[in-house]
């Protein structure tokens, strides 16, 4: 199941901008961090601690940017949304300078906290009355995927961030159960009555057939 590809590479020259953005904010953490080396604590100067961070952010954007953005846009259906989720996840990964084992619980920790972001900015938008969809931007070419997503859009977020998860960026269930949360037996069951919601609505709303 595919997330509208097109839509999201025809504005990522919007999160560079946002990348020179979360540089100026990250600058404020330079002077902060320390450096432990055998023991002693030595702090890194302003110059080469936001070369550190320029560094981490670049690396940051290459490995996880089209994951964070396309799981923050399955909830906001909104660019503008998405790319703002995108930057804050970076910061708060910044500011708390977590340690992983691998690039999978990285990866994970990343897009659970993408997640939560995007959750309160549901929140946020519906307590504002701006919850809009802009459909310009969700516009393809690809007239079938117009219609998938569109039927996805229309399930409620524990289908939609599970299918999400595992059509789009490849989980297995175990690893969804970690990032959402939940237990996997109800994982595989968000996606077994997400999948059979989803043949319902392209069945009966667009009359696609099995």
């Amino acid at each position: 199941m595919a997330i509208v590809e097109q839509g999201i590479n025809h504005l990522m020259y919007k999160i560079i901008q946002a990348v020179m953005y979360l540089r100026s904010l990250l600058f404020q953490f330079a002077t902060k961090e320390k450096q432990h080396e055998a023991g002693n604590i030595s702090y890194l100067n302003a110059a080469e601690r936001k070369q550190s961070i320029n560094h981490k952010v670049e690396w940051l954007l290459e490995e996880y940017g089209n994951s964070i953005l396309r799981m923050a846009y399955s909830y906001l259906h909104s660019i503008t949304d998405a790319e703002d989720v995108l930057q804050d996840t970076l910061i708060q990964y910044i500011k708390a300078a977590p340690k992983f084992e691998n690039s999978v619980h990285e990866k994970a920790w990343l897009l659970r906290v993408a997640i939560n972001i995007s959750k309160n900015k549901i929140t946020y938008n519906k307590k504002r009355g701006t919850m809009e969809l802009d459909e310009g931007l969700v516009a393809v070419e690809e007239h079938d995927l117009y219609f998938v997503w569109e039927a996805v859009k229309s399930l409620p977020s524990k289908y939609s961030e599970v299918l999400h998860l595992f059509y789009q960026e490849g989980y297995s269930t175990a690893q969804i159960a970690n990032i959402v949360a939940r237990k996997e037996a109800t994982v595989r069951s968000f996606l077994h009555r997400g999948r059979e919601k989803l043949k319902v609505i392209l069945k009966e709303e667009y009359h696609f057939e099995e």
